[in-house]
């Protein structure tokens, strides 16, 4: 769709609400609501909107943007940041001139739409299961500090709850991705390559939907295990890691050091060639963590099973 063509709307806002408008022309507010989401719908059929592009308020926009993926609506969620802003000469912050910048910025950059709804339903179980796992390591270590003195049993009664959330969660998530006709087939893919469990499939799935689109540097980048250099004129620096989707790198790291620690497989011999020749230890970790991703990348374009094959030098 040429950028002639394509109509796009910004929508700002917050908790109460929401402002929409087009590049150019009047802003109307909507109440964040189902009614107002509802009235949003129609503004949006009237001028015959092709993309909708949102901005983040901390979690108060997840409801509309469920409504627009349940009325086919392509919806996006992104932050130009002021820095854009500026360059496009609006100084201000307001609602309406922010919608108005969200517009221009889906007509000239075009985000890439949000997941679909199961996905984002996988992400928001695995990010409460991850809050759990992280409020049980606190409980943990705060009963090892008190084991000197008489503890009581009903100190232990939090942990036993947090247990059982996990749990929960792990149930839900892994329920849904096995129920669902979109997700069940690509989680079995990517289970099928050794090295990786439903956990894992899971974070790729909800946090990394580019998998099997463009090309593997690309992917490497988004999941921030790319090097980037840091040269200047003549001076060549170190090359390293950083930015990306830090969830899907710490979900690829713990199944790369589980896989390393087993010292029996084709990862582990791959990272131990790499540090016989004098690579660094973080060096070689980082090159194992894009081993594991990238067989998923090939399977998900291909839509088949992987074969296992030597794992190259």
């Amino acid at each position: 769709m040429s950028e002639q063509s394509k109509v796009v709307a910004g929508v700002a806002g917050g908790k109460a609400t929401l402002v929409a408008a087009l590049r150019t022309g009047a802003a109307q507010e909507f109440a964040n609501t189902p009614a107002g989401h509802g009235e949003l719908l129609a503004w949006l059929e009237q001028r015959r909107v092709d993309l909708v592009v949102c901005e983040p308020s901390g979690g108060y926009e997840k409801g509309l943007v469920r409504r627009l993926q349940r009325a086919q609506r392509a919806v996006s969620l992104v932050a130009p940041g002021r820095a854009y802003a500026k360059a496009m000469g609006q100084a201000a912050k307001t609602d309406p001139l922010d919608a108005r910048l969200l517009a221009r910025y889906g007509e000239k950059l075009e985000p890439a739409p949000e997941p679909e709804p199961e996905r984002e339903t996988v992400k928001e179980l695995l990010a409460r299961r991850q809050q759990l796992v992280d409020e049980r390591v606190r409980e943990r270590n705060r009963l090892e500090q008190e084991k000197s003195f008489a503890v009581e049993d009903s100190l232990f009664r939090p942990l036993d709850w947090l247990e059982r959330e996990i749990e929960q969660r792990d149930r839900q998530y892994k329920e849904l991705l096995e129920s669902s006709q979109a997700l069940a087939p690509q989680a079995q893919l990517y289970c099928g390559v050794r090295g990786v469990g439903m956990q894992t499939a899971a974070v790729l799935l909800a946090w990394l939907p580019e998998l099997g689109r463009g090309d593997g540097k690309g992917l490497t980048a988004l999941a921030g295990l790319a090097p980037w250099p840091k040269d200047s004129g003549k001076q060549q620096g170190y090359r390293a890691i950083k930015g990306g989707r830090a969830v899907v790198r710490r979900a690829l790291y713990l199944a790369t050091l589980t896989a390393l620690r087993r010292k029996d497989n084709a990862r582990s011999r791959f990272y131990r060639r790499r540090r016989e020749r004098g690579q660094p230890g973080k060096v070689a970790m980082v090159a194992a963590m894009r081993k594991l991703l990238l067989p998923r990348h090939a399977i998900a374009r291909r839509g088949t099973p992987w074969t296992p094959q030597a794992v190259p030098n």
